[in-house]
């Protein structure tokens, strides 16, 4: 997974906690510390683990941790990516756009595999999928990440996940309700 995922849960952790509960989640997740570099790789099983031992020192469910974490995700990724979006862009942009600059970060990232992720817009809202090939699907994370993205592109567009594969469902699909 993209070091900037990694660093922004740290930065999470601490922001809402301290160092020190930092450096318990990392004993009890039985990982070595590190210090995460925004531009390197790093292996998902971490972010599996350290999710894992938030959730339960938080006594909160993983699904809300990852969607709240999300939201604190989107505008570190719009920053790092920010070269594949334009910034007079409105939210009906943005979403139109959506699957063009997700290609365009696709190829750039070579080291990175990915999820996949379509959007289709209707009169009135957007429906955006969602799919993955990890092991972990991470839809919450996907969930807060949509909605994080639309308020930094100061929207107001509700965002209801109508479709998840911890359900069943093929993919994860959001619809986001357009003013």
């Amino acid at each position: 997974m993209h070091g900037i995922v990694h660093k922004t849960l740290k930065e999470y952790v601490v922001d809402r906690t301290d160092d020190g509960t930092w450096d318990t989640i990392v004993e009890r997740s039985d990982l070595e510390p590190k210090l995460y570099l925004p531009v390197s790789h790093y292996d998902d099983a971490e972010i599996d683990a350290i999710l894992e031992t938030l959730s339960t020192m938080a006594t909160q469910d993983r699904r809300a941790i990852e969607r709240d974490f999300g939201k604190t995700l989107a505008p570190e990724l719009l920053s790092t990516f920010s070269a594949h979006i334009r910034g007079d862009w409105d939210v009906d942009e943005l979403l139109g756009g959506l699957e063009d600059v997700y290609d365009d970060i696709d190829s750039a990232t070579e080291e990175t595999s990915l999820p996949a992720i379509s959007c289709t817009l209707e009169s009135d809202h957007a429906v955006v999928t969602y799919d993955t090939h990890r092991d972990q699907q991470y839809c919450g994370l996907a969930h807060g990440v949509l909605e994080g993205v639309i308020a930094a592109f100061d929207g107001d567009a509700p965002v209801t996940k109508t479709a998840c594969v911890d359900d069943g469902a093929e993919r994860c699909e959001f619809r986001v309700d357009l003013e």
